[in-house]
């Protein structure tokens, strides 16, 4: 069983989060088959990506883990059809490969959830390359529905990949109420784990406060907890990846 998650900050990006995401971004086109970039993706890019996003009401978030940034999401409108595909939201999310398994992206698409209507979409698509499992298995979880499949469109050398178009009306009562109900559930199983956590915190503090001292003899004692946790290029437009 996975530990539970530390405490984390889900807050709007701003311009100085630009070569963290940056670099988030750069490890996926590293990993090969998460982001259809054939480059890395550079500052000024993404600073430019935060801009465009301010200006057009699109929002980028971050996750934070104190002053340690792990992941990034964007909600903007699909790059096909211009105004007439307004209320169509495309869906960007990315999280640091130190952090993949940690069930981070389910807590940042489960942050990103209630805000895809009220941002004024009421359609929201991941654009996912085929061989990318972790962002597929993260749409089937919230219940997206594959919409179409793009085959072998996106080539790297002689290999070529799929992108699959997944996607759900986000005005939908029934998606919305399942997406509230998934919250509930995780929240619960993550209160739990974080009790569990906290029982084992106080055991070892009692444990490090039984130290004896004798005269003639000082003791020090230090008793630490430290927890360790187990797309879109930004210049150019590319899809969602986990």
């Amino acid at each position: 069983m996975k530990p539970a998650l530390p405490p984390l900050t889900w807050r709007l990006a701003r311009s100085e989060d630009a070569p963290v995401m940056t670099q988030i971004y750069n490890e996926s086109v590293a990993s090969g088959g998460i982001s259809p970039a054939l480059s890395d993706a550079s500052e000024n890019g993404m600073a430019y990506l935060l801009l465009e996003g301010r200006r057009n009401g699109w929002p980028t978030w971050v996750l934070t883990h104190g002053e340690e940034l792990i992941g990034w999401a964007s909600l903007r409108r699909i790059g096909w059809g211009g105004p007439a595909c307004g209320a169509v939201a495309d869906l960007w999310l990315y999280v640091a490969k130190s952090w993949h398994g940690s069930g981070v992206a389910m807590q940042m698409a489960r942050r990103v959830h209630p805000e895809i209507v009220p941002r004024g979409f009421d359609t929201l698509t991941c654009w996912i390359l085929g061989g990318n499992r972790r962002s597929l298995s993260l749409v089937r979880g919230c219940r997206l529905k594959r919409w179409a499949v793009l085959p072998g469109v996106v080539q790297f050398g002689d290999r070529r990949s799929d992108v699959e178009i997944w996607g759900v009306r986000a005005d939908d009562p029934q998606w919305q109420d399942y997406m509230t109900r998934l919250d509930a559930r995780y929240r619960r199983l993550e209160a739990r784990k974080a009790l569990r956590g906290d029982a084992v915190a106080d055991a070892d503090a009692v444990a490090g406060a039984e130290v004896e001292t004798t005269a003639g003899d000082e003791a020090e004692t230090a008793v630490g907890a430290e927890f360790l946790p187990t797309d879109v290029h930004p210049d150019a437009a590319v899809p969602c990846a986990a």
